[in-house]
C-alpha cells in the first residue's frame, strides 16, 4: 500500500501511462483498417491481395495494446524502483543502430538485398549483443539463413523480384540467385 503522496501519484501515472499508450496503439491500429479499406483490390485469382498484411498487423497491434493494457496497467511499481528506459550507452547503441538501418537502405540499391541483408544482419546481431557472448558461427549461421529465407520467400514465393545491386549491373556481373 502506497504511503506517500509521491508513491500514489508514481503508481497513478504509470497506470494512466499504459492506458493512454494503449489506447493511443488501438487507434492507430483502427486508423490503419480504414486506410487499408481503401486500398483498390481487383483480384482475378484467389490470392489474398494487398490488404492481407496491414490487416493482419492491426489486428497485432490491436491485441498487443489489449495485453499491454490489462498486465501492464495492473503493475504498481514504487517511486524507488523507476528506472531510465536507456542509459548513455542504450542511448548511443540506438544511434548506432539508426545508422546501421541507413546504411542499409544505400546498400540494398548497390550491392543488392541478399549481400547487404547478410552483411548488415551480422553487423546489427554485434551492435545488439552489447556485453553478451554470441558464438560468431551461430550469428553468422542465422544472418545467412534468415536473410536467405526471407529473399527467397519473396522472389519464388511471392514472386516479388528484389533489388540485385547497381554495382553489378556496371561491373556485367550476373549473380546466380
Amino acid at each position: 500500500m502506497p504511503s506517500s503522496y509521491n508513491e500514489r501519484y508514481f503508481m497513478k501515472s504509470k497506470l494512466n501511462k499504459s492506458v493512454t499508450t494503449g489506447a493511443l496503439c488501438i487507434l492507430f491500429a483502427v486508423w490503419i483498417i480504414m486506410e487499408t479499406g481503401k486500398i483498390n483490390s481487383n483480384l482475378i485469382s484467389n490470392e489474398p491481395g494487398p490488404r492481407l498484411f496491414p490487416y493482419i498487423s492491426a489486428i497485432g497491434i490491436i491485441i498487443c495494446s489489449l495485453l499491454s493494457m490489462v498486465f501492464d496497467g495492473k503493475k504498481q511499481t514504487k517511486v524507488t524502483e523507476r528506472k531510465p528506459y536507456l542509459d548513455k550507452a542504450g542511448w548511443i547503441r540506438l544511434v548506432l543502430i539508426l545508422s546501421e538501418l541507413f546504411v542499409f537502405g544505400f546498400g540494398i540499391e548497390w550491392l543488392g538485398f541478399l549481400i547487404t541483408s547478410i552483411i548488415m544482419m551480422i553487423v546489427i546481431i554485434w551492435t545488439l549483443k552489447g556485453d553478451k557472448k554470441i558464438n560468431t558461427i551461430i550469428g553468422v549461421g542465422l544472418a545467412i539463413g534468415l536473410s536467405m529465407l526471407v529473399y527467397f520467400g519473396f522472389t519464388k514465393g511471392f514472386m516479388i523480384p528484389l533489388p540485385t545491386g547497381k554495382l553489378w549491373e556496371m561491373l556485367g556481373i550476373t549473380l546466380p540467385f
